[in-house]
């Protein structure tokens, strides 16, 4: 069998061999049928290379290089399983019966609806969609790409399953802060949730998949919604097909990723929390103040929700006494850094996570502690630039 010549796992140069000496891929290993193969190019300029995460029920998302500029992204194909598969020789997507060709074609009108919704934001904690395009009878989206674990990944690597309350809450400002810039915009996300929190290696956090959401015009119901929720993620009206689901919603998925971040489970569902609410009698770890905003967030009754995500993020630092001026993670994508040799990274996403906690609880000791971690990213920094400068041209 001819391999790749350069790794489908990281696209640094293996020579054709079988297995990536540099990040370890295999590429002789078995790959599913519905997945495009390694060294396709799609759209005229995106060569696919190895999926990314677990493939979901409408989608595959997969690594890939961008043969014109040179670096690496993230490319989304809508291909729902139960609906439709992949022809061998050609690689389109074909309905597997008459019958459901209108749900795949309603499906792909809205995967097509998040492209347009998330390339109208720029905003250093929202995914960014850099193009899309229909080909071989479906639809994709090019994304910029991290080196990162998604949230949920990571918590369930660790031995207990959870952090502490403050690291919970550092990880999450940012996630607040980009819901408060797309809320501003009139969009609502409707799914948020450990695994559409994604991590970076660099110290970023990113918001996910925005396929599930909706338009929104301040307090107005959306009327003839599907029911789309997320078990221990989704608050009481995303169970009502036409209850109002507005800003409202986007804080419970918070507030319920962050109670599952501390305590290593999610909240009950909240029709389990109707009659006796067993969250009320939880300690929540005791800490002053913490709880009763905890609380708050995770209220059944949107209206007893904070109303807004800059809202809910303030008192959640108040709480833990933590500065709420953090800074700004900068705006320049990680696409181009993250092409270098996997070497120039962390040992891996989870350890890098980690020392991204351990420095942004230095830098409140003191500022000699942000001038060594600088020092240390500006080292790591210039190792990938003269690794990048090694990658296909």
């Amino acid at each position: 069998m001819i391999y790749q010549k350069h790794c489908p796992g990281c696209f640094v140069s293996k020579s054709g061999l079988a297995v990536c000496p540099h990040c370890g891929y295999d590429e002789s290993a078995p790959r599913s049928p519905l997945y495009l193969p390694h060294g396709a190019i799609i759209g005229g300029e995106y060569r696919i290379g190895r999926v990314l995460g677990r493939p979901g029920g409408f989608g595959i998302t997969y690594l890939a290089w961008d043969v014109h500029l040179q670096q690496r992204v993230a490319v989304k194909e809508y291909l729902p399983k139960a609906l439709a598969t992949r022809n061998a020789e050609s690689l389109d997507v074909r309905v597997l019966e008459p019958a459901g060709e209108a749900a795949y074609r309603d499906g792909l009108e809205h995967f097509l609806h998040e492209a347009r919704v998330v390339a109208r934001f720029n905003h250093p904690n929202i995914v960014r969609v850099r193009s899309f395009f229909r080909a071989h009878g479906t639809a994709y989206l090019v994304m910029d790409y991290y080196e990162g674990v998604n949230l949920g990944d990571y918590l369930a690597g660790l031995e207990q399953g959870r952090v502490d309350v403050r690291t919970a809450v550092e990880l999450l400002g940012p996630v607040l802060e980009g819901l408060q810039f797309v809320h501003e915009r009139g969009v609502v996300h409707r799914d948020i949730k450990p695994h559409n929190i994604y991590l970076t290696s660099a110290g970023r956090t990113i918001l996910l998949d925005f396929g599930a959401s909706l338009l929104h015009a301040g307090d107005a119901t959306q009327q003839g919604k599907a029911i789309l929720l997320s078990e221990g993620y989704a608050p009481l009206e995303q169970y009502q097909r036409d209850a109002p689901q507005g800003v409202a919603v986007d804080i419970y998925g918070v507030a319920a990723t962050l109670y599952r971040m501390i305590t290593g489970h999610a909240p009950p569902p909240p029709l389990d929390r109707m009659g006796h609410d067993a969250l009320a009698d939880e300690d929540l770890l005791g800490v002053p103040g913490f709880a009763a905003v905890l609380r708050k967030g995770l209220a059944l009754q949107p209206q007893d929700r904070y109303a807004r995500a800059d809202e809910f993020r303030r008192a959640l630092f108040d709480a833990l006494e933590l500065p709420d001026g953090v800074a700004s993670p900068a705006e320049e994508p990680e696409t181009r850094a993250y092409a270098a040799h996997p070497a120039a990274t962390a040992k891996s996403p989870a350890d890098a996570v980690t020392k991204v906690a351990e420095v942004a609880q230095a830098a409140h000791a003191g500022h000699g502690a942000v001038l060594v971690a600088a020092a240390i990213l500006v080292g790591c920094a210039m190792i990938a630039l003269t690794l990048w400068l090694k990658l296909p041209g």
